[in-house]
């Protein structure tokens, strides 16, 4: 179970749980007295509902599921180990016992509540000092001074309403915790209507999803079930959804990794080492397959060689039942990523790789995977089971990005015979959304076989500073010494120590905060030297506007910029603070509009002005992730339009909504993904712990190609390398 100290900074935003769960409940009951007392006051039973224990179970879990499902995880497990002796101590005049998996359980659903509480937290300026602090001792204050909690908070009565629910339902947790064990938890769980049990529901005669008939919200699975009495249980809680997601996902890949495809005659070239003919023989032999591999390890040009094969196969005549079409007019490859920026570079890269052996083949347009499975505003795909993709082919970039519900509509809309091949580097950020798709299949063992890594990197030789930098990294027990040598001998890598200011401003840090700040801009004001190349490109644009009326020569013009720009780029933790993208970029405008004597804050546009697409639009044939440029295209500063890469004409400005649009000189190591950069600079702080991981970093380390300069504190830097990022799944449950 996550048992992550920060999450103490969790929003009041969360509370949306709690109102579900309240609503489920009150309709739970309406529905009970419409059929069975029809004499009752509907409010009189309401009111009883919610102040059972069992209702204060159910408000508890649910609240705890769907605040793991806003942080990526798609289970919560709890376990209670086999001669474990639970600890005692003072809560509200008594003595009481808690095993392990009940303080933090009681921990997860009253930390906001205890963030809140100003006598339980000492400020520090690089420690969480709940760290120190029993559950017993929290629990005590939080009970025991809750009327002086509201007094010294300026809450609305909508914000003290929900914190009030929260602090019940965890007093009911509590009173249903105390001096008991699993094997009584368990008892509650399987006598209450609102949970479902996987071991009851599921029919193991048949390839039936049972519970999907049922409307319980909460799913669970009692492992080790024959000996719960000897307290060595472990339960596995999902939110009905994240299961039948998981399900539905590993019902789907079986069913698939049980096809059978003919294989075809590939001509492995010669220069393919030992990885990589392993892994064309593992997609080219079986339906379903996966590639693996840090950046420039050739993933992509490994699976351009089996596209080569396919294509010559069809050329030579096979029968045309197992050929794979490549006519334009025809819908047999399929090239697609999560994001239409990545999707785009994985069709360059696999031109450029067929365009390099010599093959004569135009790929089609590559596609977001929303856009292959027709997402539109509903949220539910065109393209399912029932109405599946006409590809013969799938192959999908940046799989590591495939959050469990996309992942599903996926696999589940390939067609029986058609070959998917994924491809992603396990070690980089997990997706946005819940799960961990590609790191779950990598460990699972039944797919072992079809799993190819690979791990020589063409990019970075083993004498490399930013390779040897992320396989420290990378690696289960990080060597934060060897980092800091790296970083200090390697004459790519450098480290620059920034001063921060404590985000909860203690007295003792208060008096530093002008010298901080100046310290600050100092190192920000540094980091423009490496855009100067790009802002006298810029200059020479105002001068000389682009030539409209030439496309080629728009075209030409726009890459020449865009390589300028991608010589270097700031790469942040997160959007807030100091050192977040949106100070960053405030910073740089003014330093752009400084630079070229452009009016300072009349107009959000301006000429030289990168920005990047946040959202796909379609029609402007903009995909998320996409970066253009603001340019002056006639003498009026007023004639403004955004050019975009492979592009041959601009957009004017005002069919670009600002909410969608983001200045691009820093974005965050998120946005970064799948994109390379000559140079990055790496910006985080103490305010950005939450955020911090060793994927984080070592995905932003990985974008570049020649030079890291890395921003930060010690202590946040040393943080998040040893920080591996847990995403608590239960897919690996279903095979």
């Amino acid at each position: 179970m996550n048992n992550n100290k920060s999450s103490a900074a969790i929003s009041l935003q969360e509370s949306w749980a709690s109102n579900i769960s309240d609503y489920i409940l009150l309709r739970r009951q309406q529905t009970h007295l419409a059929y069975n007392v029809t004499d009752a006051k509907l409010n009189t039973g309401s009111e009883k509902i919610d102040r059972t224990p069992d209702s204060g179970l159910f408000a508890a879990l649910f609240t705890m599921l769907a605040a793991h499902l806003e942080e990526g995880h798609t289970v919560l497990t709890i376990q209670e180990t086999e001669h474990e002796v639970p600890l005692s101590g003072h809560i509200n005049d008594e003595v009481v016992t808690l095993y392990a998996w009940q303080q933090q359980l009681l921990e997860m659903l009253a930390m906001p509540l205890i963030a809140l509480n100003d006598t339980q937290i000492e400020v520090q300026s690089e420690v969480d000092i709940t760290a120190e602090v029993s559950i017993f001792v929290l629990l005590e204050n939080l009970f025991a001074k809750q009327d002086q909690l509201w007094a010294q908070l300026a809450l609305s009565n909508h914000e003290k309403e929900i914190l009030v629910k929260r602090l019940d339902t965890v007093a009911a947790l509590y009173q249903l915790l105390k001096n008991s064990n699993l094997t009584f938890f368990s008892k509650l769980i399987d006598e209450h209507t609102l949970f479902a049990d996987v071991n009851a529901n599921t029919n193991q005669n048949e390839n039936i999803n049972s519970l999907s008939k049922n409307n319980q919200p909460i799913v669970y699975q009692l492992l080790n079930n024959k000996k719960a009495d000897k307290q060595n249980a472990a339960i596995t809680f999902w939110l009905h959804r994240a299961w039948q997601a998981e399900f539905n996902l590993a019902a789907r890949i079986n069913t698939i990794l049980d096809q059978q495809v003919t294989p075809l005659e590939i001509a492995i070239p010669d220069n393919l080492h030992e990885n990589q003919i392993k892994a064309i023989n593992v997609a080219n032999n079986n339906a379903f397959s996966i590639i693996t591999g840090g950046p420039g390890t050739g993933k992509t040009y490994t699976v351009a060689q089996l596209v080569i094969a396919l294509q010559q196969a069809t050329e030579s005549g096979a029968d045309a039942s197992k050929s794979i079409r490549f006519s334009t007019d025809s819908a047999s490859l399929a090239l697609a990523a999560p994001t239409g920026k990545a999707a785009q570079r994985m069709q360059e890269s696999l031109q450029a790789a067929l365009d390099t052996a010599n093959v004569e083949l135009q790929l089609q347009e590559a596609k977001t995977i929303h856009r292959l499975l027709g997402i539109g505003r509903t949220g539910r795909p065109r393209y399912d089971a029932n109405n599946p993709l006409g590809e013969d082919i799938i192959i999908v970039d940046e799989a590591s990005m495939l959050g469990v519900e996309l992942a599903n509509y996926l696999v589940s809309a390939v067609k029986p015979g058609a070959r998917l091949i994924l491809l992603g580097d396990a070690n980089q950020l997990a997706a946005v959304d819940a799960g961990a798709v590609l790191a779950d299949l990598c460990r699972i063992p039944r797919l072992e076989p079809i799993h190819a890594e690979l791990t020589e990197s063409r990019r970075f030789t083993s004498d490399s500073g930013i390779g040897k930098l992320a396989y420290q990294i990378n690696k289960a027990k990080t060597d934060t010494h060897t980092i800091w040598q790296l970083l200090k001998h390697d004459k790519v890598l450098s480290f620059q120590y920034v001063n921060n200011i404590n985000p909860l401003q203690t007295e003792a840090s208060l008096h530093n905060k002008i010298e901080n700040s100046l310290s600050k801009n100092k190192n920000i004001s540094n980091l423009t030297s490496n855009y100067h190349t790009y802002i006298n490109k810029i200059k020479t644009l105002l001068i000389n506007p682009i030539e409209k009326s030439v496309p080629e020569s728009v075209k030409d013009t726009i890459a020449s910029l865009m390589e300028t720009f991608n010589q270097f780029r700031v790469l942040t933790a997160g959007h807030n603070g100091e050192w977040g993208d949106h100070y960053i970029n405030k910073y740089f405008t003014q330093w752009h509009l400084t630079e070229l004597k452009l009016p300072l804050g009349q107009n959000t546009w301006f000429h030289g002005r990168p920005v990047m697409v946040l959202q796909n639009n379609y029609e402007l044939g903009l995909f998320n992730g996409d970066i253009g440029f603001c340019l002056q295209t006639g003498n009026e500063r007023s004639r403004l339009e955004v050019f975009f890469e492979n592009k041959k004409q601009g957009i004017a400005v005002n069919l670009l909504n600002e909410e969608v649009i983001a200045t691009a000189y820093a974005m965050t190591i998120h946005k970064s993904q799948g994109s390379e950069f000559d140079h990055v600079a790496i910006t985080f702080d103490n305010s950005h712990a939450r955020l911090l991981s060793k994927e984080l970093i070592y995905t932003a380390v990985t974008r570049a190609k020649k030079q890291v300069t890395i921003y930060s504190t010690k202590s946040a830097l040393e943080k998040a390398v040893q920080t591996p990022t847990e995403r608590h799944t239960g897919l690996a449950l279903q095979f």
